[in-house]
């Protein structure tokens, strides 16, 4: 075999090897890619996080009766129980704490009880919802024919902030989420 045919053979071999240990570190690299990609889509949105769900309508007036609800696709106790619904009776108070999936949406069927009027609103809460909702209320009221959703925070108000949603927090800070508000 002739020098250049030698050199030629060596060449080939030290690029098959190269190519031999350029392909384990890329074939890592691509299965890592494709395990992050598929744990992205996997979680498609779902967040389970520690934070509350409630409702009170004892005080509202006019008084609102519950008729259904839910919170998200959670089977968790975050909706009206079947048979209650079923059977038409109302709801007046729910909370709910804990590790729970934040819901994408908020539905919830309400009747007037002096007039018997009935409605319903659904609120679409993926956009309204701050991102860091570890220990905060997700909170509905009803005001006649009008839903609120507020985020109440663990935090207290400051004096210089006024007072926002149900009463009985008006020493935390509350946003309005639902009914959009006016920017100031």
């Amino acid at each position: 075999m002739s020098e250049d045919g030698n050199m030629q053979s060596k060449l080939d071999k030290n690029r098959s090897a190269a190519r031999k240990q350029r392909f384990v570190p890329d074939c890592f690299r691509w299965l890592l890619l494709l395990f992050i990609a598929c744990t992205l889509t996997a979680c498609g949105g779902s967040r389970i996080v520690n934070h509350s769900f409630e409702f009170d309508t004892t005080n509202s007036i006019p008084l609102a009766e519950v008729l259904d609800y839910r919170y998200g696709d959670s089977k968790l106790p975050v909706r009206a129980p079947e048979w209650i619904v079923k059977e038409g009776r109302p709801l007046y108070f729910n909370a709910v704490a804990g590790p729970m999936l934040v819901g994408d949406y908020l539905y919830v069927k309400w009747r007037i009880k002096e007039t018997g009027q009935v409605y319903e609103d659904t609120v679409d809460l993926r956009h309204r919802l701050p991102f860091f909702l570890r220990d905060k209320t997700v909170y509905f009221d009803i005001k006649g024919s009008q839903l609120y959703v507020y985020v109440i925070s663990p935090e207290r108000r400051p004096d210089n902030m006024p007072p926002n949603g149900p009463k009985m927090y008006d020493y935390r800070k509350v946003i309005t989420i639902y009914p959009d508000q006016p920017k100031q």
